[in-house]
């Protein structure tokens, strides 16, 4: 039987007509490469595939209502971790799930670094990116990169050196993946501080950690710019990159301040402290041990202490205190000669935080005490009564804030114990809290605000709730049921209070299509006669809706309509209202669209915008600007439909 060689899809070099030979090579290579990728270890995936494991055991023990839950789940029935990991891979239910549990960590990762257009992104997506994205915005491996990548003829010279500036800065990036876009971009040269994107190169990378990127920028472009604007040794202190720190010492003329031995304090790296303790001459200021003590480093605190004979001030009792390290607090208060002070802001902090046993400890080693702050804003039950037992004071802040917690214990306690009262805010905090028992506590003792309504509508509280406050709520309250897409409360609102004028605003309408929400502003449509505005319209938030105020609607648009369209990258209504209507659009459409290279070769190649709009717009500033490189294919088309040229 002749058999088809098939090449791996994932790592694009495997090629074997084996099955058993791809499912090693997947095992081995693959989901590993990708896992870590995306910062997952092995040891993430094998306690994902035990769990799932057990979770299987356990439906099999269900299901033939047997006794071996116990040894199903007993250690000394796992196979080993070499053997489990094979044997589990085999299974479609284990390969699916490790499979989806990379890619949403996959989703977690890229979002956290970036969000474009609001949507999650595979590969699909990042492939579709403007501007080579998937180099510069995500630092995509050359193995991916390698399939998307344009000639370097038809990208502009300076989108590449962007793109690469950009991808070196990359926390993701890497020196094989580098090597490879300098071969496909020979005429990279980061020693040209006149290009913007170069400028900071070598800080940024520092910043990242990657030594091994700058070495190869130090050997091959030996110009390049390392002491700018900012300090690469500082930020590279701070962000705890050893190996990066010790390069940067190396260099003859590598200047920094006692602000890296500050930043590296504050974020606990103790052996860059060290090094830069033994190796330079900087030293640290006060700063060092007070972010050190904030944030419950005591080992870099005791080390200052001794080898930089460095001091505090009393903003090292205040953080500690504010972040509930109470070790640091007791070694500081037993170390110091002259015992270190603090201000009232650490018990108020220490109470606000939760931290009542800092709160017990500085009431009973400190005199200075607190402000109504501590009070007002205690976490808990348990702290509010031992500072009023201590005969400390509060406002009726108190209260409000004990109903924004949903507390009915705490409200109760103010309400036999304290004096103070409350505000009209209680109830307001009540409805925020969305505990039903305590709004009907303090509905009892407080006529309801309209504001009230709108804080139980922003927090979704349920119909019931509304109905039971029985009031009308402001034009805050239906924009809060907009947002949240309760067509539930206009029903209720329209039916309770057809003629109330605080609410049935032109406003409505437009708010409700500048959110998309049609089903709502079909409901205002059908059965309000209030008028809306160009807004609805300028600020539609997808086709169905501007398609619906343009067949249904007589308010009409403006310039702005398409602006926005293409400022959100909506192709389909920068089309629709460019055949439907006249209103067209300003040359900031195309500015606004700088990451939609659809929309902005659309709108330039039919000349929507006016040869006079274009000359007086922004390309008389563009050469100033900070961010040129956003612009670039812009610049290059207008060039080519107006003949417009631009330095």
């Amino acid at each position: 039987m002749d058999l088809t060689t098939i090449k791996c899809k994932v790592c694009g070099t495997f090629e074997s007509t084996s099955i058993d030979a791809f499912r090693l090579h997947g095992i081995n290579h693959c989901i590993p490469s990708v896992a870590r990728y995306f910062g997952f270890t092995q040891e993430q995936l094998l306690e994902q595939l035990q769990l799932h494991q057990q979770q299987q055991y356990d439906e099999i023990t269900r299901e033939n209502n047997s006794t071996l839950i116990a040894d199903s789940s007993s250690n000394d029935n796992l196979p080993n971790t070499t053997t489990l990991f094979k044997s589990l891979i085999k299974s479609p239910y284990i390969r699916q799930t490790i499979f989806y549990q990379i890619k949403e960590i996959g989703y977690k990762i890229i979002n956290r670094h970036e969000s474009y257009c609001g949507r999650d992104h595979v590969g699909k997506d990042i492939i579709k990116l403007p501007h080579l994205g998937m180099i510069s915005k995500f630092a995509m491996p050359w193995n991916f990169i390698k399939h998307y990548l344009p000639n370097k003829d038809k990208v502009l010279p300076k989108r590449r050196w962007y793109v690469i500036s950009r991808y070196c800065s990359h926390q993701n990036a890497t020196l094989d993946t580098l090597l490879k876009l300098l071969e496909w971009s020979p005429d990279y040269d980061p020693q040209d501080q006149f290009e913007r994107c170069h400028q900071n190169l070598f800080y940024n990378v520092a910043s990242k950690g990657h030594r091994d990127i700058l070495e190869l920028l130090l050997k091959r472009y030996p110009n390049i710019y390392m002491n700018g604007k900012y300090s690469a040794l500082n930020v590279a202190s701070e962000k705890g990159h050893l190996s990066t720190v010790h390069l940067l010492c190396s260099i003859k003329g590598m200047y920094c301040t006692p602000d890296a031995m500050d930043g590296a304090a504050e974020k606990g790296h103790l052996d860059i402290v060290k090094y830069l303790d033994q190796n330079r001459t900087e030293g640290c200021t006060t700063m060092a041990i007070n972010l050190a003590a904030k944030n419950g480093h005591l080992d870099i605190v005791q080390y200052l202490k001794v080898h930089q004979r460095a001091g505090c001030t009393t903003m090292a009792i205040d953080l500690a205190a504010t972040n509930g390290h109470l070790n640091v607090l007791k070694w500081l208060d037993n170390n110091y000669k002259t015992k270190v002070g603090c201000t009232e802001y650490a018990m108020d902090m220490a109470s606000e935080n939760g931290h009542f046993q800092i709160v017990q400890w500085l009431h009973n080693n400190r005199s200075v005490g607190c402000t109504t702050r501590a009070m007002d804003h205690a976490k808990s039950l348990e702290i509010f009564e031992y500072l009023h037992r201590a005969g400390k004071t509060c406002t009726s802040l108190a209260m409000d804030n004990a109903c924004l917690k949903g507390d009915l214990d705490f409200v109760k306690y103010l309400y036999y114990n304290r004096t103070e009262g409350y505000s009209e805010a209680a109830i307001i905090n009540a409805c925020t809290s969305g505990n039903l028992e305590l709004i009907k506590v303090c509905h009892m003792n407080e006529v309801c605000p309209p504001e009230a309504v709108d804080a139980a509508i922003e927090n979704e509280c349920s119909l019931d709730v509304i109905q039971y406050l029985d009031q009308e709520c402001t034009i805050n309250g239906l924009k809060y049921a907009i947002y949240k897409d309760r067509l539930d409360i206009f029903q209720y609102l329209h039916r309770r209070y057809p003629n109330s004028t605080h609410m049935w605003t032109r406003d409505v309408l437009d708010e409700a299509a500048k959110s998309g929400k049609l089903d709502i502003i079909k409901f205002l449509h059908e059965n309000r006669t209030e008028r809306s505005s160009t807004n609805a319209m300028d600020l539609a938030e997808n086709i169905e809706v501007t398609k619906f105020l343009h067949f249904n609607r007589t308010e009409g648009c403006t310039t702005d309509a398409m602006d926005n369209a293409a400022r959100r990258g909506d192709l389909e209504t920068v089309e629709f209202l460019h055949e439907n209507r006249t209103e067209g659009c300003t040359e900031e459409a195309l500015w606004k669209s700088k990451d939609h290279p659809d929309i902005y070769t659309y709108i330039l190649s039919n000349k929507i915008v006016s040869m006079e709009s274009i000359q007086n717009g922004r390309i008389k500033t563009l050469p100033y600007e900070k961010n040129q490189e956003d612009n670039y294919e812009i610049v290059d088309l207008i060039n080519k439909y107006y003949g417009i040229k631009i330095n």
